[in-house]
């Protein structure tokens, strides 16, 4: 099932081009901004997914639109096993095609891809140390998402090797974006924008760890780290030519609800250097989402973690995650960011043998049928909707 929104794919921007688009992010409306129009700095390159060159939009233009993002594509032995076909092909398309409805209404559509996309030049391994099948990617691409988040913690699994063999898997996929990964220092030293009906939009996306393998001395540049210095001249470039920046960081303590110290840090230095958006990933349960406000009065909109999207992990909790609902407006100069949470629960259940099948659901949809035949007990409708009030400010939820 593929997307029916088309958007425009990124375009390469001359450095020398002198003024970029306002945006105004329309979601919910709770965040604005007033600010002059930018000018590209010298030393800033841009990136494209698909090479086309193309005249920057009219820095008058407005324009409208809407965002979600998930969390961890977290995929585990059963996962790959639930793909495999009798012919030995592998075929992911069920993993996702009860939840691609709601992924496709958005202009814009955001995973975090948990797992190295290293292919079959390596075994497909789960936990501890990852490789999944490229027929991953085709699946979360037909249900619809757009931008793929590639750095985090599981990224070194199969080595730089593996994430080269990732980055020729998207370089096929001319319309998909993918972030936080690099094939060379010129690309680790780009910022990827986006532009969808007249707002431009700078991704960054960052990790914080490598699960202890060292990046090779020869690619220090292979994956894109949460270095303050790097975080801060990445952004600085990207506020100066994009109308809306936008952070997406593999961040915080795994399987905690509460917002760390380190987590506290990098939100004051990404509202400090007037980022836009925040939506953050990693912990595997769902963190608060928040309003935050610099000294000059600059709001910024904080997902701190949306957990898991979809995995065989077994407590309850991490089987509840999250689909960051933005809206984003531009318009006369004035640039508007609001946002929902909406709850979605992982379903598995064994089928014949060893084998499992998988959902995804908005928890608005999830019964206690449902949860009574869900592998792991406890997690009915009545707990999730207490947990998700419990983290998530009444003022963010989207229960519909």
């Amino acid at each position: 099932m593929s997307k029916n929104k088309k958007f425009s794919p990124i375009i390469l921007i001359p450095i020398f081009v002198a003024i970029f688009v306002l945006i105004v992010l329309a979601v919910s409306g709770h965040l604005t901004r007033t600010e002059d129009i930018k000018e590209p700095t010298a030393e800033t390159s841009v990136s494209a997914v698909n090479e086309q060159n193309s005249e920057p939009v009219s820095e008058n233009s407005d324009g409208k639109v809407t965002l979600c993002a998930v969390g961890d594509n977290l995929i585990h032995n059963t996962l790959i096993d639930a793909g495999k076909q009798e012919d030995g092909s592998y075929d992911y398309t069920s993993l996702y095609q009860n939840i691609a409805p709601v992924i496709q209404k958005y202009d814009v559509s955001v995973i975090d891809q948990e797992t190295v996309l290293g292919g079959s030049d390596f075994e497909y391994t789960g936990y501890p140390v990852f490789n999944s099948p490229q027929e991953i990617g085709d699946a979360t691409i037909n249900a619809g998402f757009d931008i793929f988040n590639c750095a985090n913690n599981h990224i070194m699994d199969k080595g730089s090797q593996g994430i080269m063999n990732e980055i020729e898997y998207f370089k096929k996929h001319k319309d998909v974006v993918y972030l936080g990964i690099n094939e060379d220092e010129k690309s680790y030293n780009t910022i990827k924008y986006y532009v969808k009906n007249n707002i431009t939009f700078a991704l960054l996306n960052y990790t914080y760890g490598t699960n202890g393998i060292d990046l090779p001395s020869d690619k220090p540049w292979i994956v894109n780290m949460m270095d303050k210095d790097k975080v801060t001249k990445d952004i600085k470039e990207a506020r100066a030519n994009a109308d809306v920046v936008i952070v997406f960081p593999h961040w915080g303590t795994e399987n905690s609800f509460g917002i760390s110290d380190y987590q506290k840090e990098y939100t004051d230095l990404f509202s400090k250097l007037g980022v836009d958006l925040v939506i953050g990933c990693h912990p595997h349960v769902i963190e608060p989402v928040k309003e935050v406000t610099n000294e000059s009065g600059h709001k910024m909109l904080v997902y701190y973690s949306l957990g898991n999207f979809i995995s065989h992990q077994i407590e309850i909790d991490q089987l509840c995650g999250g689909i960051a609902s933005v809206d984003i407006e531009k318009k006369n100069g004035k640039i508007t960011v609001n946002g929902k949470f909406i709850p979605i629960v992982t379903h598995y259940n064994r089928t014949d043998g060893d084998k499992f099948r998988f959902d995804v659901y908005k928890l608005s949809d999830y019964t206690d049928e449902l949860a009574k035949s869900h592998s792991q007990k406890g997690g009915t409708p009545e707990y999730y909707n207490k947990l998700v009030k419990k983290v998530i400010d009444e003022k963010y939820l989207d229960l519909s």
